[in-house]
């Protein structure tokens, strides 16, 4: 385990004082990286990314990808992980030490986490559900014989390829397990079957995060890992199938005429931004736990790598099986294709039972979409209870199980509303606005906090010196210049695109937009009051009270390293 020194992390706060406090640290240097590919690496690797590569153009869809990757993604990693190490604070403390004006930002953050993971877990008991299932023979959702089939069900094989009907998979995940009203303004009442599902998902996260991130350290030893196992199996078998060539030829059948579509490059914007994780505080919370001298910058760059790697390789993964499927019904493979919940309920899960030995596979497949979502599930609720600890530590330093218990039991408590016979609308509202609008303009008031209120170049020196290396030019170009660009351009783009809220097509109540929105303004509230309300207390005349609140004197610390310029040390290769 090495030496008792790796397990505390020594902070020297950053202001005038020179008091030392002990924090907690990660153990190992791995299970901070582990941790991090684990929220990173979610639901959203497997079951969206494959859908757009296929939607817009393939191969050439790697291209405005893998830019947004180097323009936004990496860079906004690397930012917050200097952020969480440097200042060994979670985000509600780091963004006062900042821009005092803006400290609501990292509030903002932990808004973002609690509304997410209010939802997110809600996924994990549809999970269980299908888990449980799996161990029945056959297989629940591959007949049309059972007491929640309509008249419309259809197996579907070579020989009934005219005839119209209702896959049972469909069936089942929307009647059996959903329960699911046909209208968006109808709730109905809560599936307790689920209720109870959605409590031992709660227990099941509670009992990863409880005793802080040591323990969850050694938990991410598994559940960050155990995906790829499966992944990995799913793969070797797949592209053994009959058909599995078609559907990968179609994963990366190149389009070029893609690139001039705008929709395109938005996309693919938009996926590095949500799949990274930045803007949840979780980054921040995590690598306030390093050790002092942590290479974060190399963190960044393997860990958001990986992030894209898994996300192609799922391709793989994904498309073998629905070639597969497409040549064993007789359909153009655009007949299977889903994204979504649809992919990882319905379509796939239909294609694992026509193997032999379906219930084993259908079994490990479930069970590591649980280790899947319970990494990224942990990481939000850990945010938020980090950044509530530092911001009240009399209060919370010393009762964290408690405030995590707390917070599962009110989260779970709003999320039976998305498993009432109406919930999957409501889920969708949540997934549709909770992580959208608001999530973007956080990550823009920081990156803006960041690089041009407290400078880019006091950054760059301050975090350079933790690592002994200074830093690269290229990250100064990019925090300054380039990716508040990009993430300013993936806003326009999102309102420019934005259009009322439908679940497969259905349209919803005026309200429920309403509603969307200000779970949206509730987020970016978070900042301006705060801003508004120092604004308005502190002393002097307006201009004096914003100098005061927009900028932070250097302290002595800095000061000197300032006028040393770390002349003596050598350029990073970073």
């Amino acid at each position: 385990m090495g030496d008792q020194e790796d397990n505390k992390a020594e902070v020297k706060t950053v202001d005038s004082e020179t008091e030392e406090v002990e924090r907690e640290g990660w153990g190992r240097k791995i299970e901070f990286t582990l941790s991090c590919i684990g929220f990173a690496v979610g639901f959203g690797n497997l079951w969206r990314f494959p859908y757009l590569c296929f939607t817009y153009g393939g191969g050439a869809f790697l291209i405005p990808y893998f830019l947004s990757l180097i323009i936004c993604g990496v860079p906004l990693m690397a930012l917050e992980f200097g952020i969480g190490q440097y200042f060994m604070k979670g985000p509600t403390i780091v963004f006062k030490k900042i821009c005092p004006l803006l400290f609501g930002t990292g509030f903002s953050m932990i808004m973002v986490s609690f509304l997410v993971s209010i939802y997110y877990v809600v996924i994990l008991a549809w999970i269980l559900y299908f888990l449980f299932a799996s161990f029945i023979s056959p297989l629940p959702w591959t007949t049309c014989n059972n007491e929640w089939n309509t008249p419309n069900c259809l197996v579907r094989n070579g020989s009934n390829v005219n005839q119209t009907g209702v896959s049972p998979a469909v069936e089942y995940f929307n009647i059996r397990v959903l329960n699911k009203t046909d209208n968006p303004e109808i709730s109905g009442p809560v599936k307790w079957d689920l209720a109870l599902l959605l409590i031992l998902a709660w227990i099941i996260v509670y009992f990863c995060i409880f005793k802080g991130v040591k323990w969850t350290g050694k938990v991410v030893y598994f559940t960050a890992t155990f995906p790829y196992l499966v992944l990995v199996i799913l793969f070797f078998r797949g592209v053994t199938l009959d058909g599995a060539g078609l559907g990968v030829s179609y994963y990366l059948k190149l389009d070029i005429s893609k690139l001039g579509d705008i929709q395109t490059w938005r996309e693919a914007g938009t996926q590095i931004f949500y799949s990274l994780g930045a803007g949840f505080g979780s980054l921040i919370a995590f690598a306030s736990y390093n050790k002092r001298n942590n290479n974060f910058l190399k963190d960044a760059v393997i860990i958001s790598s990986i992030n894209c790697g898994t996300s192609f390789f799922a391709g793989f993964v994904i498309f073998s099986m629905l070639g597969y499927m497409a040549k064993q019904q007789g359909v153009p493979i655009e007949d299977v294709v889903d994204q979504g919940p649809g992919l990882v309920f319905m379509v796939y899960p239909a294609g694992l039972s026509t193997l032999p030995g379906s219930n084993f596979w259908s079994v490990i497949f479930f069970f590591m979409l649980i280790t899947l979502g319970l990494d990224s599930q942990f990481a939000m609720v850990e945010a938020i209870a980090t950044g509530l600890t530092d911001f009240w530590p009399n209060l919370f330093a010393k009762r964290k199980p408690w405030l995590i218990l707390g917070l599962s039991i009110t989260e779970f408590l709003i999320g039976l509303t998305c498993i009432t016979k109406g919930g999957i609308y409501i889920f969708d509202l949540f997934n549709t606005y909770a992580a959208g609008t608001a999530m973007i303009v956080t990550v823009l008031f920081e990156i803006v906090a960041v690089s041009w209120l407290y400078g880019v170049t006091r950054f760059s020196r301050n975090v350079g010196s933790l690592i002994s290396w200074r830093v690269w030019k290229s990250w100064n170009i990019l925090w300054v210049c380039l990716t508040p660009i990009m993430i300013s351009v993936v806003f326009i783009l999102s309102i420019v695109f934005y259009s009322p809220i439908k679940y497969n097509g259905i349209p919803y109540p005026w309200w429920a937009d309403f509603v969307g929105w200000l779970m949206a303004i509730l987020c970016i509230l978070c900042i301006f009051c705060p801003a508004v309300y120092q604004l308005y207390h502190a002393e002097g005349t307006f201009k004096e009270r914003l100098v005061k609140l927009v900028y932070v004197p250097e302290t002595e610390e800095e000061i000197n390293l300032r006028e040393m310029n770390a002349v003596d040390k050598p350029e990073n290769t970073n």
